[in-house]
């Protein structure tokens, strides 16, 4: 009982709040709502969980280590399983590319059946949107992965569709420096102590400014060429993309306030290959417009 008792009255709390209490914020008196009773709730629950683990850390015993130990092997198998589908995901579409644009037949199939591409953007969509919000699409196999592969055909052939407007050195120079970029990414998102995870706000604020200014330039755009708007959407769409990248592997390698469960090795999979497709797009894009400068 004495055990217990020093893992309940010994961690840190923060005064508690209450429904309709007044709070002075500065110049300012915020009246406490439900959602801020709950938020402070789960704040306390964080600060007791991370003492209960210093508790647990001090009296740590040698299969309490072995159980930390597990957990590290746990995250790499699952890193290991979420890259290993990736580059497979990236191959498979770097063939498709490669067939449009290299083989004659395929890519007169393509021009003239362009329609095409409005059902990969329709099975993209769909495929997405079910391994993004329903779990049993996204965890339980073989639908798991049968949707994964519906997703990995839409968007190959999608980038494949894209690609075979601009000419083999352009295509070839945006693979490149997709590569490039997906590399630094991913080390910087690794190895530095700056977590993403923790401004998830700033994330959200970039995100919808980006996706307005590219729909309001794409909208200026269909009253007006402008070739310099085509280069801003270009160069919205890669920071963008480009920041949803970092935040994407830095919740698969873990250690952050935010990490996928090991469990989601569909979900992570898809998060980065979209990234990773819709980013070579946007630098297509921006290549093709200094090229022909």
């Amino acid at each position: 009982m004495a055990e217990n008792q020093r893992f309940i009255s010994g961690p840190p709390q923060l005064p508690p709040l209450y429904r309709g209490q007044k709070i002075k914020t500065g110049p300012y008196i915020t009246t406490v709502t439900d959602e801020m009773v709950a938020q402070r709730e789960r704040e306390n629950e964080q600060l007791y969980r991370a003492w209960r683990e210093q508790q647990r850390r001090r009296d740590m015993q040698d299969d309490e280590y072995m159980g930390d130990f597990k957990e590290d092997v746990v995250r790499r198998i699952f890193i290991r399983k979420v890259f290993c589908i990736l580059t497979l995901q990236l191959l498979f579409t770097s063939g498709v590319i490669a067939i449009f644009l290299f083989v004659d037949s395929a890519r007169k199939f393509m021009i003239i059946h362009w329609y095409l591409w409005i059902v990969a953007m329709i099975c993209f969509a769909i495929s997405f949107c079910a391994i993004s919000f329903f779990e049993g699409a996204r965890r339980s196999p073989p639908f798991n992965y049968l949707w994964l592969c519906i997703l990995t055909i839409a968007m190959s052939y999608l980038a494949a569709f894209v690609s075979a407007f601009y000419e083999i050195e352009i295509i070839l120079m945006a693979l490149g420096m997709t590569t490039l970029i997906t590399l630094g990414i991913s080390l910087i998102a690794t190895f530095t102590k700056f977590d993403l995870t923790m401004r998830t706000g700033i994330l959200f604020i970039i995100g919808l400014a980006a996706i307005v200014s590219i729909f309001v330039l794409i909208i200026t755009l269909m009253f007006t060429y402008i070739r310099l708007l085509h280069i801003l959407i270009s160069i919205i769409g890669m920071t963008l993309l480009s920041t949803y990248l970092f935040f994407d592997i830095q919740t698969i390698m873990g250690g952050r306030r935010i990490e996928l469960n090991p469990d989601e090795v569909i979900f992570a999979t898809a998060q980065i290959y979209v990234d990773i497709v819709l980013l070579y797009q946007y630098i297509l894009m921006f290549m093709g417009l200094m090229h022909h400068q």
